[in-house]
């Protein structure tokens, strides 16, 4: 067995271990109540709230019917390929996260590509929801395809870039003459060079790797670095903030200081703190660092697109058409994809493959943060069929 396989079975596996635990846990502290008089607040499977009926709301933007229908804080139902097989027929759009649900690296999580497979054979529409723009859409593809993932085309995959993108061609961006600042990746330049958006910034700022501190120095008893604001900041019509592994105090500054004009748009791809990878000690930092790095000095708040945000529910209706209440998001973390989905009156399921675990769970119902508790959890894809 590849080692990278590996990986991903011991992620499933002790994923599956903290399911066992957790049962075992619950079997114990039902048993403790059993002895003492039970009341509501004892109860272990939710946490009453203010009781509400089933709300329906109209997406003012897009259309969409919402239907938000919770009363308690219920803990979510375990799905397994029995119980799932039972929803299925409920259920006409899968949405999914990427990182930590279809792969951790470039390892796929085992049983993903089979469940892709199986949704395929049932006619059931997919969608992939990444809030990740490292990659184009197109080098996506690429990599799903490598794994085995089937039944998805480019088309399919909806990142922060593609969302963006279509914010800026709404308004006109292109014939602007404007450009755009960027703080982002590879695969982010990749789309805007396919939708003809000119941009600049991406990549080490200073270029040649000049030591910023020796050389560039404006000032150097102030620390202001010779950054050549004047030029470029009148053709500046946008900022778009994404996860740059060259961010530093010299693209924060030129990001700050071309905000500082009211009319330059301020885009952020995400705000997620961290992204999962295949060591679960290893904290790597995603984008919400940085946008709240540019924002604190910038002084502005920005227009984020990514999960939770509504931009990408919109943008996702606007395209397919969805019916919330027939669609399903699964993903690893509450606080993007589960409160993504129950915004927006979907079915949620956390698969434990990624960021969050049921301990996680378990705090947010006992918060009572009902918008972060999933309908229903599960170890990993794979779990959901035979």
């Amino acid at each position: 067995m590849f080692a990278r396989d590996r990986v991903g079975l011991l992620k499933c596996f002790a994923a599956k271990e903290c399911v066992r635990q957790l049962r075992v846990s619950a079997t114990r502290k039902n048993d403790s109540a059993n002895q003492r008089p039970s009341t509501a607040a004892n109860e272990n499977n939710y946490i009453p709230m203010k009781a509400a009926q089933p709300q329906t709301t109209i997406c003012n933007v897009c259309n969409a019917t919402i239907i938000h229908k919770w009363q308690y804080c219920q803990f979510p139902r375990e799905l397994d390929s029995t119980s799932f097989a039972e929803l299925l027929p409920d259920i006409d759009t899968f949405i999914f996260d990427a990182d930590g649900v279809l792969w951790l690296g470039e390892t796929p999580i085992v049983g993903s590509p089979e469940f892709f497979e199986y949704l395929t054979k049932q006619n059931k529409q997919i969608i992939v929801l990444t809030n990740n723009s490292n990659r184009s859409r197109r080098a996506l593809l690429a990599k799903m395809r490598t794994m085995g993932f089937a039944g998805t085309s480019e088309e399919d995959i909806v990142n922060p870039a593609a969302i963006i993108i279509e914010y800026l061609s709404s308004r006109g961006f292109q014939a602007s003459g404007k450009i755009v600042y960027l703080i982002g990746s590879q695969g982010f330049r990749e789309e805007l060079d396919e939708a003809r958006i000119k941009y600049f910034g991406c990549g080490p700022d200073p270029p040649d790797g000049t030591d910023i501190d020796q050389e560039n120095l404006l000032d150097k008893d102030a620390f202001i670095y010779r950054i050549g604001l004047d030029d470029p900041a009148k053709e500046v019509g946008a900022v778009i903030v994404g996860f740059e592994k060259h961010f530093n105090c010299v693209k924060m500054m030129r990001a700050a200081n071309f905000l500082q004009d009211e009319n330059c748009l301020f885009l952020g791809t995400n705000e997620d703190e961290t992204s999962p990878g295949p060591h679960p000690k290893t904290v790597i930092p995603d984008t919400g660092p940085i946008l709240a790095a540019v924002k604190m000095a910038a002084g502005r708040e920005p227009i984020v697109v990514g999960k939770p945000h509504a931009a990408a529910f919109h943008f996702i209706c606007s395209k397919w058409g969805i019916r919330p209440h027939r669609t399903m998001m699964i993903g690893d973390r509450s606080n993007t994809d589960i409160i993504f989905g129950r915004r927006h009156g979907m079915r949620t399921t956390l698969v434990l493959s990624g960021v969050h675990s049921l301990e996680d769970v378990q705090r947010n119902q006992r918060a009572g943060l009902v918008d972060l508790l999933p309908d229903y959890y599960a170890p990993c894809l794979g779990s959901l069929v035979s």
